[in-house]
């Protein structure tokens, strides 16, 4: 056994001591300096993902790929529009479609303009509800789509707003009850 890592017993005082080297390893900033350089790699470690072929992503400690995979330089957007007589466009918030976050309403009409069965649906359930709205700005309206859109990130955020291709899934009038129907109704 080495002498250097063997605990002697002081004579005088009975307590043990501990050799020169393991002494200045066990220091506070020794230990301060290690456990730091440690948490460093571990929140670094997930970096190596983004140089493999199949990267894997995990919870806690993430490489973030939402924003580091390429992107293509085209995104498709499922939403909603309405139009008024005129033939005039006007985008219908996703509150229309159903109750949630933006991301997850969102997520929901786009599962359901797959389908063209319950995009029809759909889009009638968002027509009657445009058409309760009267006195608003969607009281013009008289039709509704539900619509995915080819959109250019660049051109997006800098100034074209148009899509450069659109695919209707589901249009459908928006039927306003008339005067004489609601006071019939309210009877």
């Amino acid at each position: 056994m080495r002498q250097d890592f063997v605990q002697h017993d002081d004579e005088q005082t009975g307590e043990g001591r501990w050799p020169r080297r393991l002494k200045g390893m066990l220091s506070g900033k020794t230990l301060a300096a290690v456990f730091s350089i440690l948490m460093i790699c571990a929140v670094l470690s997930p970096i190596i993902q983004n140089w493999r072929s199949k990267p894997k992503d995990s919870f806690p400690l993430s490489y973030y790929p939402m924003f580091s995979k390429k992107r293509s330089q085209t995104e498709h957007v499922t939403y909603l529009v309405g139009l008024d007589a005129k033939g005039e466009r006007h985008i219908i918030p996703y509150r229309f479609a159903g109750t949630g976050g933006m991301n997850q309403v969102r997520k929901q009409i786009r599962k359901f303009a797959r389908r063209k069965e319950t995009a029809a649906a759909r889009c009638q359930a968002i027509a009657e509800k445009v058409a309760q709205r009267e006195g608003t700005r969607y009281a013009d309206l008289v039709a509704v789509q539900i619509v995915t859109g080819e959109y250019r990130r660049a051109d997006y955020f800098t100034s074209a707003k148009r899509p450069l291709e659109e695919k209707v899934h589901a249009s459908c009038a928006v039927e306003r009850r008339s005067d004489e129907a609601i006071s019939q109704h309210s009877r």
